[in-house]
């Protein structure tokens, strides 16, 4: 695949744009579905108050106000996108600028930044290590600043079968004008799910549903369509790559295109 890799200067999407765009529109259901997603994985497993927690590649904000919410010790939040990091501390000055989470610019690919950080009770990175141009090494880096019996939640792309389309639909898109990138919005996303709700006897004009996580349809489709970097991965892939790093699965939520996957830290 190496050969479909992507020039930074063929990238004109910006994923901080999009997430400061959708929270124009969040609401407080939007938080509340987010925060019901968190409970799901750390409820009856990891009381996550007092803990320390890194979300890596943070977005829009609203996963690390999900995590502030729990009372950690420490909460820190960073980015590469600035718009990115200027999405997630708004977030931030709206919880009122809490000491114990920080919020900074930095890039999961630079050796030297991730060595100056702690170690984490939770590394948190959902969505994010697949668009950094260099996957695998983008997982080593973040699985590191694990704490020894501490978690590593990730979510990846995985839809291998589709990778070389997909990655043509994405060039596509990010070297189109305004007009274009509405088009294939609408053409190859909205309007098909507009025909699929209206056979399935629902109102094909209220197709941006609210999704989990604090997302919506229209900001997921932009953020698929735009998304560059891009790799994928099986769940046998990255399981074998963490396990000489000792870390074991011990959940999972996966479909065909996208897996959730929460690795533990074996102890010393």
């Amino acid at each position: 695949m190496n050969n479909l890799r992507v020039k930074q200067e063929d990238i004109t999407f910006s994923f901080g744009k999009n997430w400061q765009n959708m929270l124009k529109v969040v609401a407080k259901d939007d938080f509340d579905r987010s925060l019901a997603d968190l409970n799901r994985w750390f409820d009856n497993r990891y009381d996550l108050k007092d803990k320390t927690i890194i979300d890596i590649g943070s977005g829009s904000g609203i996963h690390s106000l999900m995590f502030y919410s729990k009372n950690p010790a420490k909460l820190f939040s960073f980015d590469y996108d600035k718009n990115s990091v200027a999405a997630t501390t708004s977030v931030w000055e709206k919880a009122g600028r809490p000491e114990n989470w920080k919020v900074d610019h930095g890039s999961v690919l630079d050796k030297d930044y991730m060595d100056k950080l702690d170690k984490y009770d939770l590394v948190y990175s959902w969505g994010v290590l697949h668009h950094t141009g260099n996957m695998w090494e983008a997982i080593k880096n973040a699985s590191k600043v694990a704490k020894p019996g501490g978690y590593f939640m990730l979510a990846l792309y995985q839809d291998v079968k589709n990778y070389e389309y997909d990655i043509f639909v994405k060039k596509k898109y990010n070297a189109a004008g305004f007009l274009l990138k509405r088009w294939m919005e609408w053409s190859l996303h909205i309007w098909p799910l507009m025909k699929e709700r209206t056979r399935n006897k629902k109102n094909p004009f209220k197709w941006n549903e609210k999704l989990p996580r604090g997302m919506n349809i229209y900001h997921d489709i932009v953020d698929w369509l735009g998304g560059l970097p891009y790799e994928v991965a099986t769940e046998e892939e990255l399981i074998q790559f963490l396990e000489p790093l000792k870390f074991t699965l011990v959940d999972k939520d996966s479909t065909r295109m996208f897996g959730t996957y929460l690795f533990q830290k074996t102890q010393p």
